[in-house]
């Protein structure tokens, strides 16, 4: 069981999924697995796998109370682990849950400030360059980790970086405003104009997805703030794009989005929108 997830994230990783959509995937056929060994008493024969399984697992995350979308993403993620072993697929016949959707967490400006102070206040030119980049460009965590020096075109009043390993292999040039240059050019003062990534962990190598994880998560606690991932601030990026009036069409471009369709759940209400919206009814 284990090499066969093992083969499946290697099949995800070649497809360029990205590493949440991995981590979500694996996460909820482990769940499945879990929960099949404790209520048989062994683990499931893939092959032998059926709809009501699938079913009785389901109902076993309602009685949990998870919410809709965790449910429907585990349903997602078994259909997409069956089909790829290309055997009967016993989600096909399962329904997903009605939800109400709205936009990704996004950060009020408020909290943007405040993680902006946060990191300011460390004087380390590189994680105020990295908070800039994907606060101001919606870059990928594996797009941002994967730039090198010769990807950073700046100039007086102008400047774009250079994504070549966007998803599906697809290059684009993303603009820098202002405050994105300005952060650069300060980690460059420092770092040098020397071949290589921009961003360097230990060693020559590049910065790793998780060591930025990781930073992202000590600055947001440090603000204290829930905590914030690398996708939370590019959510952020597409979401004030959208609340600014820019077009789908010129957001989906920035963000290297290839369906319009991903871009406009920006366009959804948030939690925090539709919280606003009923206590303009407060009387208190």
């Amino acid at each position: 069981m284990q090499e066969y997830i093992k083969q499946f994230k290697i099949y995800l990783q070649e497809k360029d999924s990205s590493p949440e959509t991995i981590k979500a995937y694996i996460s909820d056929i482990k769940k499945f697995i879990k929960w099949y060994q404790e209520a048989e008493g062994s683990l499931p024969d893939i092959r032998a796998v059926g709809s009501l399984d699938i079913a009785e697992f389901k109902r076993h995350l309602l009685d949990k109370n998870q919410k809709p979308a965790t449910i429907n993403r585990a349903i997602a993620s078994l259909s997409a682990f069956f089909s790829w072993l290309n055997v009967p697929n016993p989600t096909e016949e399962i329904k997903f849950l009605p939800e109400v959707k709205t936009a990704p967490k996004a950060l009020e400006r408020k909290e943007v400030l405040s993680l902006i102070r946060s990191v300011m206040s460390s004087g380390k030119p590189r994680d105020a360059a990295i908070v800039a980049l994907l606060l101001h460009t919606g870059v990928r965590v594996s797009e941002l980790c994967a730039l090198t020096v010769d990807d950073v075109v700046l100039k007086d009043r102008t400047g774009h970086i250079v994504v070549r390993s966007g998803k599906g292999s697809k290059r684009r040039e993303v603009p820098l405003n202002s405050t994105a240059r300005s952060a650069l050019k300060r980690w460059l003062d420092v770092r040098g104009g020397s071949p290589g990534f921009l961003f360097t962990g230990k060693g020559s190598g590049s910065l790793t997805p998780r060591a930025v994880e990781q930073l992202l998560k000590k600055y947001s606690s440090r603000a204290g703030l829930e905590q914030i991932t690398p996708h939370t601030l590019r959510h952020t990026f597409c979401k004030s794009l959208i609340d600014a009036g820019e077009p789908l069409d010129r957001v989906a471009t920035l963000a290297g989005h290839e369906n319009l369709n991903t871009t406009a759940k920006y366009t959804r209400a948030t939690g925090r929108d539709l919280q606003k919206a009923v206590e303009r009814l407060a009387w208190e």
